[in-house]
C-alpha cells in the first residue's frame, strides 16, 4: 500500500470555516447473525439513525461477532480486535452475551435495543475537533479501493500523540451471511480496515488549522468465500467475503486511542480518488426490512441536493410504479414504501437522478 501526506498552514479564516463543519457521530455496532437479540437491536438501530437529523450526521459501521454459538459466517478477526483493544469494558459490561451493543463516539456503550433517538442527539452536541473528507474510487475486476483523505485539526495535536486517522471499508448490504436469528440483510458490514491497518495512520504534530491529506489504495485479495460460521473465518490476507465491490463504502474517522474519543466521522464519497470531481449524486441505497410484508425503509446516501425518481419493477422487467421525491437533500434521507398490496416475489427498487443510479433487489414475503 503506497501512500503520503503533506502539511498546509491554514489561515485562521479557514480555520473559522472549518469549525461551522457539523457533528457527525460515529456509530460503532457489535452484532451476530446467530444473536436472538440482533434483530430488533438492528431494527432499533435503523430506526433511530434514519429520524431527524440523524440521517446525515452519524456514520454507521457494524462488525459481524463471533458469537454467541457459531457466530456470523462474516467475522473477521479485525472486528473482534477492535472490539477487545478499544471497547474492552464494553465486552465485559455484558456479562452473559456481549452483542447486539452500541458504542458512540467511543464514549457512549450500551446494549443496541437501549439506544435511543436522546443518546444520539447527546453525542451530537459535542464539537468536532476535526473536520475531515474523504473520496474513493473501486475496481472491481483488480479488487482495490483507492481512498484520498483530507484532514484539518481543530485543535493541537502533538507530535507522537495517541490521535489516528482510521479508515474501514464496508459493504452497504449483504444477504449471504443468514444465521439462526431471523435477519435476511445486513447493513454496513464492516470488511477490513484499509491496508489491515486496525490501529490507524500515526497523525504528526499538528496546530489547529494544519492540514493533512493521505491517500492510498486498499487491496482484497484472492477469491470470495462464504465461510459456513465463524469457526473458520474469512482471513483477509489471502480471500475476502465481498459480495459486490459496486455496494462498498469507506468509513473515516479521527480518535485518540488512549481516551477513545472521536474528533469527528465521515463517510468517503464515490468518485476519483484525488479528485473532487465525478462523483456520481446517489452513493447508496438500502431497504429495510428486505424481505418485506407490508412496509419497507428506503435509504438514500445523496451527494448533492437533487430530484430523485424511484422505480419499482416486477420480475418481469415491467415498471409498476413510478414516484419522484423532489429536492433530496446531501446525506442520508429515507422514504417509506408499502408493500402491503405488492404479490409475493422478487422486485427491483431502481432510484436515479441525473448524476446517479442504483439498483436494488426487493423481496416481498406475506
Amino acid at each position: 500500500m503506497m501512500k503520503g501526506f503533506y502539511f498546509i498552514l491554514c489561515s485562521f479564516l479557514a480555520v473559522f470555516t472549518t469549525q461551522a463543519q457539523n457533528r457527525v457521530t460515529l456509530v460503532e455496532a457489535l452484532t451476530s447473525s446467530t444473536s436472538p437479540g440482533c434483530l430488533s437491536a438492528n431494527q432499533n438501530l435503523e430506526n433511530i439513525l434514519s429520524s431527524g437529523q440523524n440521517e446525515s450526521n452519524t456514520v454507521l459501521l457494524k462488525y459481524q461477532m463471533s458469537f454467541p454459538g457459531d457466530g456470523d459466517s462474516y467475522f473477521v478477526p479485525d472486528a473482534l480486535n477492535r472490539a477487545f483493544a478499544l471497547y474492552a469494558d464494553t465486552i465485559n459490561g455484558f456479562p452473559a452475551v456481549p452483542v447486539p451493543a452500541v458504542i458512540l463516539d467511543g464514549q457512549t456503550k450500551m446494549n443496541t435495543n437501549a439506544l435511543t433517538n436522546t443518546d444520539v442527539a447527546t453525542a451530537l452536541q459535542n464539537a468536532p475537533k476535526a473536520t475531515i473528507s474523504g473520496v474513493y474510487s473501486v475496481d472491481a475486476v483488480a479488487q482495490t479501493v483507492d481512498i484520498t483523505v483530507d484532514m484539518d485539526a481543530l485543535v493541537n495535536i502533538p507530535n507522537g500523540s495517541s490521535v489516528r486517522l482510521f479508515m474501514a471499508i464496508f459493504e452497504y448490504e449483504t444477504t449471504g451471511n443468514v444465521g439462526t436469528n431471523g435477519e435476511t440483510s445486513f447493513q454496513h458490514v464492516f470488511k477490513s480496515f484499509v491496508g489491515g491497518n486496525l490501529s490507524g495512520e500515526a497523525l504528526p504534530g499538528m496546530v489547529a488549522g494544519e492540514a493533512y491529506q493521505w491517500s492510498g489504495t486498499h487491496t482484497f485479495p484472492g477469491n470470495y468465500r462464504l465461510p459456513a460460521d465463524a469457526s473458520n473465518p474469512i482471513n483477509n490476507a489471502v480471500e475476502h467475503s465481498v459480495e459486490e465491490f459496486s455496494d462498498l463504502g469507506v468509513a473515516i474517522w479521527v480518535q485518540d486511542t488512549d481516551t477513545k474519543e472521536v474528533y469527528q466521522a465521515t463517510y468517503a464519497l464515490p468518485g476519483t480518488a484525488g479528485l473532487n470531481e465525478n462523483i456520481p449524486s446517489i452513493a447508496s441505497a438500502e431497504l429495510y426490512p428486505n424481505p418485506s410484508s407490508t412496509h419497507t425503509t428506503l435509504a438514500i446516501q445523496s451527494t448533492e441536493m437533487q430530484d430523485v425518481t424511484l422505480e419499482l419493477i416486477n420480475a418481469q422487467g415491467q415498471i409498476i410504479s413510478t414516484e419522484t421525491l423532489n429536492d433530496v437533500p446531501a446525506g442520508r434521507t429515507t422514504h417509506a414504501l408499502n408493500t402491503s398490496d405488492l404479490a409475493n416475489g422478487m422486485y427491483t427498487v431502481r432510484i436515479s437522478s441525473d448524476n446517479g443510479l442504483v439498483s436494488k433487489r426487493l423481496v416481498v414475503q406475506h
